[in-house]
């Protein structure tokens, strides 16, 4: 029997996204990159649709990035462009995130011979015969993880194992002073009830809904201000609906946030109105700050929410929404227990460093499995 091969050297992983921006995904990959790179793992991100401020903050960590020429619809030259890139960056494991990074991953790192693992935040994309097919399709190509359990248990319906790391986030640390700077930012006194929400601006998201929801809390509750962070298609759209309600004074559209610390820190409540998710990191960020949230029963969120960890609503409901919100308001007991439950649940559960060393594993089981054999000479991913 044989050895198993050893390593060139340090396991090189190469992280595939659509998009540099401001996004849960987003922030997920570079929480994920900076801590593999901590535990020797090599890494580098890739995007293929756009730039944007993830870039540079992963670059001021020490985690390099490519933006490939791509294009929105299908691409196929992009497949040749990503194989070169493996092939001269000696890449060990490419892991690509939801459905159209995978459909160029896969070909590509089969072709320059490097083993993949694939993450699913969603099944709610499985929307057409199409991608329920790539889904069905994917254990054969890579290693499939789920964000949740949920997701895990909708992927039973296809062959091959999807194993389970939950999203995780930092654990911060955050002092009064913290708060009083960043409300004084958006406009608001210590009387007043901020509601954020941090979510891409894009019709998933329902920001429509939670204007309607906040228009409600607005006429018990005058000086309640909602602050929206993120990005996306229906920004004007959404600045327009605010402004025919009446709420251009108490509404904060900010756009991309770099410090997302001092967003929270801001915060009496965090919604998301979502009508699709997996298993949301805006959440896990507000509820590791000691944030009352409120969100949409949709996806993971149940479950990360249950037991007191926080209210759920069904979706496109906004009076139940603004009832909930309302109940935050009105009771401060209630708003600290919440707070309370939800930080716990983060640190005994979802914390960053866990999904981290949970992945470096999935990656040195993937690379040990992709790897030549130590006197092969050039391998495909050299």
């Amino acid at each position: 029997m044989k050895d198993d091969p050893m390593p060139r050297g340090p396991v090189r992983v190469a992280y595939l996204m659509q998009y540099f921006a401001i996004g849960g995904l987003e922030r997920m990959v570079e929480h994920l990159s900076v801590g593999a790179q901590a535990r020797g793992i090599e890494s580098i991100v890739v995007a293929y649709l756009g730039d944007g401020p993830i870039r540079e903050a992963l670059e001021k960590r020490g985690v390099r990035t490519v933006l490939l020429d791509g294009r929105a619809g299908l691409h196929p030259r992009l497949v040749g462009h990503l194989q070169a890139l493996l092939r001269r960056e000696r890449i060990d494991v490419l892991h690509t995130h939801h459905l159209g990074p995978f459909v160029y991953g896969a070909p590509a790192a089969a072709l320059a011979g490097c083993g993949h693992v694939h993450t699913e935040h969603s099944h709610e994309l499985y929307d057409t015969t199409r991608r329920r097919l790539i889904g069905a399709l994917m254990p054969a190509f890579a290693e499939v993880v789920a964000v949740s359990p949920e997701v895990s248990q909708y992927r039973e319906r296809f062959r091959g194992r999807c194993r389970v790391i939950q999203n995780g986030v930092p654990l911060p640390e955050v002092d009064a002073s913290a708060r009083v700077r960043a409300r004084r930012i958006l406009g608001a006194d210590e009387g007043s009830f901020v509601v954020g929400c941090a979510a891409r601006l894009s019709a998933e998201k329902d920001h429509a809904g939670l204007l309607d929801a906040f228009a409600r809390l607005h006429e018990s509750e005058p000086h309640a201000l909602l602050a929206c962070a993120g990005v996306g298609p229906l920004a004007d759209a959404l600045r327009s609906k605010s402004r025919a309600m009446g709420l251009e004074s108490r509404v904060r559209w900010l756009g991309a946030v770099d410090d997302m610390r001092s967003f929270y820190a801001a915060l009496d409540a965090c919604a998301l109105n979502s009508v699709r998710e997996g298993l949301p990191l805006s959440l896990l960020e507000a509820m590791s700050f000691g944030i009352p949230v409120v969100a949409t029963d949709v996806g993971g969120v149940g479950e990360l929410l249950a037991d007191g960890a926080g209210l759920t609503v069904p979706p496109r409901a906004p009076a139940l929404l603004a009832d909930a919100l309302r109940s935050i308001a009105a009771y401060p007991s209630l708003a600290r227990a919440l707070g309370q439950k939800g930080q716990a649940r983060v640190r005994r559960s979802y914390s960053v460093d866990n999904m981290v060393d949970q992945y470096v594993q999935v990656y040195r089981e993937v690379a040990k499995r992709a790897l030549p054999p130590a006197d092969a000479g050039c391998s495909a991913c050299a």
